[in-house]
């Protein structure tokens, strides 16, 4: 047993551990996960006892890979390690860089670099920890900075070797590692020069050709099929049961050799399913269709050969459910096969998951950890009303662009969803990682598809449950998760789903919704929050491909709930718009400057700011290369906050806007924001430009709305010649008063 510690013992001193202690304490363990705990004296021990994020892998550590001169001291730190924690004052004097208690995948890393050091020593015929005095360490930390990993990483190994020698004081058989020099002396001198940074700003985005379809054929999934696939899965699914527990019975011999004789004389093809690529008789199908048992199926097709009739013949397997599904009018199916509702259902999870992920913003293991319920749907009013949550934003305050009729969506309901974040949460009053998350303190917004897309998987997940549940969704193997679908299944299952589309495209003749590889590779799960942000900053007042407006979704990111959560450092997408956001502004400034060199002419009230305002652009995309995620956001913030420098492309109004508070027409109600609200632009603004190029396109926007509106009736005709009209004289006064860089008025 593990010895007491006495009454005036030192509380963060650990007693020492006897084979059988188990690994995690038990006020530390996942109820959930006990079962899994493992015992002192085992060489894998499993950290899945600290795991209750549903998305993670059960990391475990395995002392085989490690130097056997260093194992049992290494055992030793990290058993105390993971049941201890740092003295106070060690974490305060060291801040931001040492936390108390750390996540399991950290602490399975953190080991991981202990066994690390250890193979270098031993290579350096050192064998016990006491040798790794002062001058060793410094050598190990010039080893780790020469070696060819990136800061970050070299920053994390010098951190975990820290750890180490503080552990190492609170064992009750201290090893006698030496105190790091970079503990003391700063780290600087261990760390390779800085590069620009990976994470989440580094990822690329979803090239447009690639969401958009994508994006279109999901929320067609979630919207207009989903009846269809549910329906069929359920009988495909009873179907399967019936094939399988029907006993053999006269009558249900009698039934299949009516039905087969008959198929067989008509040379009718035979219901086949395929094993190992090859056709082969649905047995289940037809011993469901029946009433045999799939006995009696596999002894008929014997005695009339019909594995040659199916090889030769094979038919599909319908099944008896309604298809009202339709795809640009038409209906999708004629009938769902028995053989393809599994296959059907899996990419309606999945649908639901691009939807989710692209349309909140939240992160991958955020969409995977949400359960059944999480979007309730609100108490109603003392009117007797929904009480649903509606937009900051009336109908009509909405501006429509130069060809748009009034914004029909402006005031759309959304609800808010409800559920855990795991990434860096921790104890605000001890710095603990919290292994089961924690709640948010400021919800999601849902737009109604990320709506419809969760009610989706709530018609068949039980209340409470989460809602990409494996065991639902992939229960042959999920007896190897303890919760949901994981980071590299679900990326798997969209890499399927982009297969299924584009053949279904080419089955259908829409070869124009087709989803176009990505030039960077596979789309995965976690690019969609850099997509959205790129074009929230990028297309706004425009579609998110042709189904959403941007501009409409920039808006449910500014109501109340959805700020206050963006305020928090590096944890909304917030951080990651305001980013992208001044990346495009740069890029506009950077391309009027071009132009303008080039001869091009300007107009506007604000086309002389314009000018100095699109030679300082370029300035600040140089600024932000080498910086981390914080600072980058920080460096954002404060170029958008310049009043009157900051350029916004505006490609639905066709103009630039040199935003400047006290000018903005944009705002409403007397506030004053630092940015303009680009899908509410007012024609008159003191901050509009134009330029050559967007006289060009009113001009052809306006052609455009004359060739559409001889198919519309007249009233509608009437507007759009009326607005054509419009687009052509701002054209006009564009052409009377610009000017170019050379002929900058006074």
């Amino acid at each position: 047993m593990t010895a007491i510690l006495a009454p005036e013992a030192d509380p963060y001193l650990l007693p020492l551990p006897e084979p059988h202690t188990p690994v995690i304490p038990a006020h530390l363990v996942i109820a959930r996960q006990a079962h899994r705990n493992s015992r002192f004296g085992d060489m894998v021990w499993s950290l899945a006892p600290l795991i209750d994020n549903p998305s993670t892998y059960l990391f475990k550590i395995d002392w085989e890979s490690c130097v056997e001169c260093f194992r049992e001291p290494l055992r030793l730190i990290a058993w105390t390690f993971l049941n201890g924690e740092l003295r106070n004052s060690f974490v305060r004097e060291r801040a931001a860089r040492m936390r108390t208690r750390i996540a399991p995948d950290s602490a399975q890393r953190t080991v991981r670099a202990w066994t690390l050091m250890a193979h270098w020593l031993a290579k350096r015929g050192i064998d016990t920890l006491a040798g790794c005095d002062r001058t060793v360490l410094h050598e190990y930390g010039l080893h780790l900075r020469d070696a060819g990993s990136g800061r970050a990483d070299v920053r994390k190994q010098l951190l975990a070797v820290t750890r180490l020698w503080a552990f190492d004081q609170l064992t009750a058989r201290p090893a006698g590692i030496a105190r790091p020099p970079w503990d003391e002396d700063g780290v600087d001198e261990y760390l390779p020069a800085a590069t620009p940074t990976g994470g989440e700003n580094a990822r690329e985005v979803l090239a447009e050709e690639t969401m958009g379809p994508l994006l279109i054929w999901a929320i067609r999934f979630v919207e207009d099929l989903e009846d269809d696939i549910l329906a069929a899965h359920a009988e495909a699914r009873r179907l399967h049961r019936a094939g399988h527990t029907q006993r053999s019975t006269p009558v249900g011999r009698l039934a299949l050799h009516a039905y087969l004789t008959q198929r067989v004389s008509a040379g009718d093809p035979l219901p086949a399913t395929f094993q190992s690529g090859k056709p082969a008789l649905s047995r289940a199908y037809v011993a469901a269709m029946t009433g045999a048992s799939v006995r009696q199926v596999a002894h008929a097709s014997t005695k009339l050969n019909l594995a040659a009739l199916v090889a030769d013949n094979a038919g599909p397997c319908p099944l008896d459910t309604p298809v009202t599904g339709r795809i640009n009018g038409r209906p999708w199916r004629q009938a769902i096969d028995y053989t393809e509702a599994d296959t059907l259902l899996k990419h309606l999870v999945t649908a639901v998951f691009i939807v989710c992920s692209y349309l909140t913003g939240a992160r991958p293991q955020e969409i995977l950890g949400l359960r059944a319920g999480c979007c309730p749907e609100p108490e109603p009013g003392s009117d007797g009303q929904s009480g649903r949550h509606v937009l900051r934003v009336r109908p009509e305050d909405v501006t429509p662009g130069p060809d748009e009729e009034d914004d029909e969506d402006a005031g759309e309901p959304h609800l808010l969803i409800r559920g855990h974040h795991y990434k860096s949460a921790t104890d605000p009053d001890t710095g603990h990682y919290l292994p089961d998350g924690a709640e948010r303190a400021v919800p999601w917004v849902a737009i109604t598809p990320v709506v419809n897309a969760i009610r989706v998987l709530e018609r068949f997940v039980p209340d409470g449950e989460l809602l990409f549940d494996a065991a639902i969704h992939d229960p042959a193997h999920a007896r190897h998760r303890t919760g949901s679908l994981g980071h590299y299944a679900i990326a798997v299952r969209i890499e399927d789903f982009v297969t299924w589309v584009n053949n279904e495209a080419e089955t259908l003749g829409l070869r124009g919704e087709t989803v176009v590889p990505d030039p960077h590779g596979r789309i995965g799960t976690a690019r969609f929050r850099r997509t959205l942000a790129w074009h929230i900053a990028r297309r706004p007042g425009g579609l998110v491909a042709l189904a959403i407006q941007y501009g409409h979704m920039r808006t449910v990111l500014n109501t109340d709930e959805s700020g206050r959560y963006g305020s928090r450092s590096r944890s909304g997408i917030h951080g990651m718009v305001d980013i992208e956001t001044a990346l495009a502004t740069a890029d506009t400034a950077a391309d009027l400057h071009e132009r303008m060199r080039n001869g091009e002419s300007i107009s506007g009230p604000a086309a002389r700011r314009a000018i100095l305002a699109a030679a300082n652009g370029p300035v600040f995309q140089g600024g932000l290369v080498g910086l981390d995620f914080a600072r980058k956001h920080a460096a954002a913030r404060r170029h958008l906050a310049q009043d009157g420098s900051v350029l916004y492309d505006n490609p639905h109004a066709l103009l630039l806007c040199l935003y400047k508070r006290d000018r903005a027409l944009c705002a409403k109600d007397g506030q004053r924001s630092d940015a303009p609200s680009l899908d509410q632009c007012v024609p008159g603004c003191g901050n509009t430009v134009r330029t050559d190029q967007h006289a060009t396109w009113l001009r052809q926007r306006a052609d455009d709305l004359d060739r559409r509106a001889a198919h519309v009736p007249g009233p509608l005709a009437e507007r759009r010649h009326a607005t054509a009209s419009r687009l052509r004289a701002l054209a006009d006064e564009h052409d009377r008063t610009r000017f170019t860089l050379q002929e900058t008025p006074a």
